[in-house]
């Protein structure tokens, strides 16, 4: 190999190296300090203040397990009845999940029926366009809310720069999975730079289980291809020019996937769906707006190109053994970390390892044709509760 090509073989090591780094531990390390340093000033919640009407959102697909322990968890809300309303979208099930619903219709529970399993993005579509109120709260039918949740959910609402508003998800793993106590594990970490965005109020994206935005700036969702759509309409009310935060102390729970399987599928289709509409992403790195930039960066485009990123550096640090002692330690390194994670020796390392692969999978069929509409639903460690 000429030294031109080593050369050039250095640099992609290095430059992989520093993006690796900055990604996994230099984001999330300083982040705190960077939420401290340019935190947004806050218009302070007045909690005797007029509260908003709101209206819950749940598309719902094949939920006969969960949806009865749903409305029951619903109708605990700790918030005026005048001034809710709630709609369950059931987007063509098979199974008795209309039936359930259809049962609280005098409890305030309102059924919207699809004909057809056309898919959560058009329900939600479909949802929006019939509420009536000022608020959406867009949320999972295997989420369960604490009592207060909707309350602490509008509050960030009183002031009018704030279009969008996530809460805190709290994961449990009652599986045993490798995989399952691996994700609750990254949700933890997730959940810390969460909050600190939230400090910010330019929170990268919602949580599909828990968030709520302005009715006014709900964007319809595409259709033809899968798409995330907690990820899209909040990154879209940062376009329009208003904030996203989050809400620590809004908090619903939930059951990671019951099998290893159904959680790797489930990652593959987030990251097809991720790569699908990054183009419609991009805007978030307009450098005239460069805290959101650097967020939108560090968070979610070296997240969603990690698997890329680390076999460049893997093949460039393998081209490199020649080239001295500290190439040879670093492959020794990642090597042994690959092995770890690859043998289960480490929950969380095995599930970073098959996430990544989940992604990487999901980027190449995000260049395939897809079926529109419809959706696969995967069994949770609850559906037997």
């Amino acid at each position: 190999m000429s030294e031109e090509f080593l050369f050039v073989v250095q640099i992609v090591f290095w430059v992989m190296l520093v993006l690796t780094l900055h990604c996994y531990l230099l984001f999330p390390v300083t982040l705190p300090f960077v939420s401290e340093i340019f935190k947004r000033k806050k218009k302070v919640a007045d909690s005797n203040g007029e509260l908003p009407t709101v209206s819950i959102l749940i598309s719902a697909y094949n939920e006969e397990a969960v949806i009865e322990r749903k409305i029951q968890n619903i109708l605990e809300i700790d918030y005026p009845k005048d001034k809710l309303e709630v709609l369950i979208g059931d987007d063509g099930s098979a199974d008795r999940t209309a039936e359930i619903v259809a049962r609280y219709a005098d409890q305030g529970i309102t059924l919207v029926k699809a004909p057809k399993n056309a898919g959560k993005a058009a329900m939600l579509n479909r949802l929006n366009g019939i509420a009536k109120n000022d608020i959406l709260v867009l949320c999972d039918a295997n989420t369960m809310f604490f009592p207060n949740v909707v309350r602490k959910l509008v509050q960030p609402f009183q002031d009018k720069k704030i279009g969008c508003a996530c809460g805190h998800l709290i994961l449990s793993d009652k599986s045993g999975s490798v995989l399952g106590r691996g994700e609750s594990s990254y949700w933890d970490l997730e959940s810390e730079i969460k909050k600190f965005e939230g400090i910010l109020d330019r929170l990268i994206g919602g949580n599909g289980a828990l968030y709520a935005i302005r009715r006014e700036l709900y964007t319809e969702l595409p259709v033809k291809k899968s798409v995330m759509d907690d990820f899209f309409i909040a990154t879209k009310v940062l376009q329009k020019g208003y904030f996203c935060t989050f809400v620590s102390s809004a908090i619903g729970t939930e059951q990671t996937s019951k099998e290893s399987s159904g959680e790797f599928r489930r990652k593959v289709r987030i990251g097809r769906a991720n790569f699908n509409f990054l183009h419609s992403y991009l805007p978030l790195l307009n450098p005239f707006r460069p805290l959101t930039a650097y967020l939108f960066f560090s968070h979610k485009i070296l997240r969603w190109f990690s698997p890329h990123i680390l076999i460049l550096l893997y093949v460039a640090n393998a081209l490199l053994l020649t080239r001295g002692l500290i190439y040879q330690l670093s492959f020794g390194a990642f090597t042994l970390a690959l092995l770890v994670a690859l043998f289960k020796i480490v929950p969380s390392g095995y599930y970073f390892l098959s996430m990544n692969f989940a992604m990487l999978k999901g980027f190449f069929l995000a260049f395939t044709r897809e079926k529109s509409g419809g959706w696969a639903r995967e069994a949770r460690s609850d559906d037997d509760a």
